[in-house]
């Protein structure tokens, strides 16, 4: 088993690389969904610079880097409020159970919410007397463990649910990492990729648009293809 760290360790760093090379070659453009999952955890993390994927040695791990999830040795409960900008809430609580030999598992919901905004229209952009609800929300199950006492392992398993009025988007997505302990001064590597999963697209009557934007032009539900 330890033959395989090193190749395991050299792998998601190319995953990583490769990664990087992709993304400054393609326009992200109306490409990103649920950046709510960007948004830190843990005021020692956040206060860190998000520099915590090779430390990980809290509750937070499960969300900076699961491999740290299996290191730890006893039972973790996290709860983080945060009154975020522009009125956005934002909600996060996760709990940890070590399993002895067989590894740690955790959960974890987080939540991003605002209060109820006014419907607004052209016809009426004063509002219509309408309130809708915006909020995004991930439930995750995680395991890790350690393979020796210097290299730990780890996965996340998402469910992703976004919703804008009648609007509504759901989908997966995995994290996988790893926390290698090099015994020099404590130093440890850490590498986590995270938030690999299915596309999201958002669906519901809401996305029809019932105003010609353009009178002298076919209408924009016009769904004739000739």
């Amino acid at each position: 088993m330890k033959n395989l760290i090193i190749p395991f360790i050299l792998c998601l760093c190319f995953l990583s690389a490769l990664r990087a090379q992709t993304e400054s070659n393609v326009s992200n453009v109306a490409t990103t969904a649920a950046p709510f999952l960007e948004i830190g955890v843990g005021a020692r993390a956040i206060a860190m610079g998000g520099a915590f994927v090779a430390t990980a040695n809290d509750a937070s791990a499960l969300y900076w880097n699961p491999a740290g999830v299996g290191r730890l040795t006893r039972p973790e409960i996290l709860f983080v409020h945060t009154d975020w900008i522009a009125g956005v809430n934002f909600d996060f609580a996760g709990a940890i159970l070590p399993l002895g030999r067989i590894g740690t598992l955790g959960a974890s919901l987080t939540s991003l919410s605002m209060k109820d905004m006014m419907v607004r229209t052209i016809e009426q952009p004063e509002g219509t007397g309408e309130f809708f609800h915006i909020g995004d929300m991930a439930l995750m199950l995680t395991y890790g463990f350690k393979l020796t006492e210097r290299f730990a392992m780890g996965f996340n398993a998402k469910y992703i649910y976004q919703k804008i009025w009648e609007e509504t988007a759901q989908g997966f997505a995995v994290d996988i990492g790893s926390i290698f302990t090099t015994g020099l001064h404590g130093m440890r590597i850490g590498a986590a990729l995270t938030n690999f999963g299915t596309d999201l697209q958002m669906t519901g009557k809401n996305l029809l648009v019932y105003h010609d934007i353009d009178p002298y032009h076919l209408g924009n539900n016009d769904r004739r293809t000739d």
